[in-house]
């Protein structure tokens, strides 16, 4: 063997290490993708350079699809892969990852638009009853997978049609029906006896229907903090400006202090209430000592205050 011969023979044999060394792509069974495009390294394992080609769209959100394998082999061969092991598979399965969005995505969206339109409060949310039903859906992960294209609303009825499109979905999603909206209304937490004075850990917000609110009349938090209940009153029951008054400082037949001041002077005598009063309140007093009924204002807890002006300051 002459000594090119031997060259050639140790060339070639280099150059078969050599390509033996480089492994062949390796074909998956089943995949599952989040973009809308299958690639190389989505459908092989050991894709090496090529693993950021492009091979399929991939199926719509949510849901699954099946490549066989005469199709890989085509579109494979477009991109300069002649070859690749198949462990034995006559087809792939790709599944397209999706975020399910279902009714509380669109009332979210519908909430925050008449939200932004003045035409809802922040304390109100809404539900809403659609005319068909809705079956399963999904879009593209990201920072907006669903986005609210139109949306009409009409008051007088609360009827509504809006349009929706899904990420990664080509057609947009319509839907129409009825919005009906609830409000958070103050409740009683537990059952409180009549003449309880409210506290905030005596309240907590429920939702309820917005026109039964409407009806009742929704007080505000501060309205009912620090006042006192008209009767007993059970545990959930929704809270009315009607249920609550101002503190009394004086029960009726209670035993108060009757004092008067004039310049340095101030005259004390004991009497027995004979109404209940509040704070600033007109309370008549029966004087103990004189049998005389004055009349004075509810001043502090078991007091009451004579006007040095009164015409009854006399009966003291």
């Amino acid at each position: 063997m002459n000594k090119l011969l031997k060259i050639c023979l140790i060339g070639l044999g280099a150059l078969g290490i050599a390509t033996g060394a480089i492994a062949a792509p390796i074909l998956k069974d089943n995949i599952t993708v989040i973009s809308p495009i299958v690639t190389v390294g989505d459908m092989f394992d050991n894709a090496g350079l090529l693993a950021e080609q492009a091979l399929f769209r991939a199926p719509a959100p949510g849901t699954v699809g099946q490549v066989s394998l005469q199709s890989i082999r085509v579109a494979t061969a477009k991109i300069g892969i002649d070859n690749f092991e198949n462990p034995g598979f006559f087809s792939v399965n790709v599944a397209r990852a999706g975020v399910v969005v279902d009714i509380t995505t669109f009332e979210a969206l519908i909430a925050d638009d008449l939200k932004s339109r003045n035409i809802m409060q922040n304390a109100m949310s809404l539900t809403a009853s659609l005319n068909i039903e809705l079956g399963s859906l999904f879009a593209q992960e990201g920072d907006t997978p669903v986005t609210m294209t139109n949306l009409r609303f009409i008051p007088a009825n609360n009827q509504f049609s809006a349009r929706f499109q899904l990420e990664g979905q080509r057609r947009p999603v319509d839907i129409a029906g009825r919005l009906d909206f609830s409000i958070l209304t103050p409740h009683l937490v537990r059952a409180l006896p009549v003449d309880s004075i409210l506290s905030l850990n005596d309240i907590e917000m429920r939702a309820v229907p917005l026109q039964f609110a409407t009806s009742a009349g929704v007080p505000m938090l501060e309205q009912l903090v620090g006042r006192q209940l008209l009767r007993n009153q059970l545990g959930g029951t929704a809270l009315r400006l009607a249920d609550v008054v101002e503190p009394k400082l004086i029960t009726r037949n209670q035993i108060v202090t009757i004092f008067l001041k004039s310049g340095a002077m101030t005259l004390t005598v004991k009497g027995q209430a004979l109404n209940d009063a509040a704070a600033g309140q007109t309370v008549s007093v029966l004087n103990l000592l004189s049998n005389t009924i004055v009349q004075g204002i509810a001043n502090s807890a078991g007091t009451v205050e004579i006007s040095a002006t009164s015409t009854r300051v006399a009966a003291l």
